[in-house]
């Protein structure tokens, strides 16, 4: 298997809800390293108005991180990101800001919507974003509420132009069985570009990538995983553009919406 690349982390500290010291940070870059991932984005929480200060503050515990990191001997890059909360104009936090783009390379947005209702013009803000060139990254659509109940929502973030990243703690059960089911069918059906680690903290939601390549590789084709893996992610680091997955015929779209709703029977 290749090298990993991790695109959705918490790993600036004392800035999120992600780990509280730099130790802590160190120790969650040990385990990447120890896992084969080689490069992570520090994707940190970002709200619709982001002061200069606080992206101030977040680079410059960035460039810390790095400079700890090289000192320790860990041999994982880091590059820069957000993961960015959902409001009706999230094209034009994108365009102000330096921390708001994957690498800051002024192309991929990762954003994270509401857990449990999607909001009214959530595919015009997608719409808009593809509009200025930008790609969106779907941070973990299996884990949202409005997808569970309503399976073709999903497919509206793909034909507004999003691309779908997901959780690997739901391949691995760590939010509940429901969510699992969910996750294993869209990969099934390979409608998902990423896994990602979301790690927070070196214990409990930590990196995992590869335990989920041990979990998947006799479930999924090995081309698939190492492209979910490793070679997307390797095309966001290269400044090349993924392109949403082709969305199958209507009389497929209904068997994969009637696989969800037979197989995705929430538990009590």
């Amino acid at each position: 298997m290749q090298e990993m690349i991790d695109i959705h982390c918490h790993l600036i500290p004392e800035f999120d809800d992600g780990p509280k010291s730099y130790d802590e940070s160190l120790e969650m870059l040990r385990q990447a390293a120890d896992q084969g991932i080689r490069q992570v984005f520090a994707t940190s929480h970002f709200n619709e108005w982001i002061p200069a200060q606080i992206e101030t503050e977040y680079f410059s515990k960035l460039a810390e991180l790095r400079e700890k990191t090289a000192a320790k001997n860990i041999q994982v890059t880091i590059h820069s990101g957000a993961e960015i909360f959902y409001h009706h104009y999230v094209e034009n936090t994108v365009k102000t800001g330096k921390v708001t783009t994957l690498g800051n390379w002024g192309q991929y947005v990762l954003i994270e919507f509401p857990m449990f209702q999607m909001p009214e013009g959530a595919e015009d803000v997608l719409f808009r974003l593809t509009a200025e060139k930008y790609i969106p990254v779907i941070a973990h659509p299996e884990r949202y509420a409005v997808i569970i109940d309503r399976p073709r929502r999903i497919e509206n973030f793909i034909k507004f132009g999003g691309i779908l990243q997901l959780n690997g703690g739901s391949v691995l059960g760590h939010f509940g069985k429901d969510i699992q089911k969910l996750a294993l069918l869209l990969l099934e059906n390979q409608w998902i570009h990423f896994i990602a680690s979301d790690a927070h903290a070196p214990n409990g939601r930590t990196f995992i990538l590869r335990k989920v390549y041990e979990q998947l590789k006799e479930k999924l084709p090995e081309e698939y995983l190492q492209n979910i893996l490793f070679n997307h992610q390797k095309q966001i680091i290269d400044r090349l553009i993924l392109e949403p997955v082709k969305l199958p015929e209507e009389d497929e779209k209904s068997g994969l919406f009637q696989q969800i709703k037979r197989r995705f029977k929430p538990s009590n």
